[in-house]
């Protein structure tokens, strides 16, 4: 599996403490939620996550009612 992968999905907030995924070079975005109404008002930000993550960096998504102003 080693090197097929570039970037993981999840909602699992624990993943970060569970995994040293920093030694990879995998990249994580995590999302607040895995509800659909959630996620279409947060897929903006998600494909900018994409767009700009950088291999072994871990990108966290807030809810919107978590931002500040």
């Amino acid at each position: 599996m080693a090197g097929r992968f570039q970037l993981l999905i999840t909602t699992d907030k624990n993943l970060p403490f569970q995994q040293n995924l920093f030694k990879r070079q995998i990249s994580v975005i995590g999302l607040p939620s895995n509800r659909i109404r959630i996620l279409k008002r947060l897929m903006s930000r998600i494909a900018l996550a994409i767009d700009t993550i950088r291999p072994g960096e871990l990108v966290r998504i807030p809810e919107e009612d978590e931002i500040g102003p």
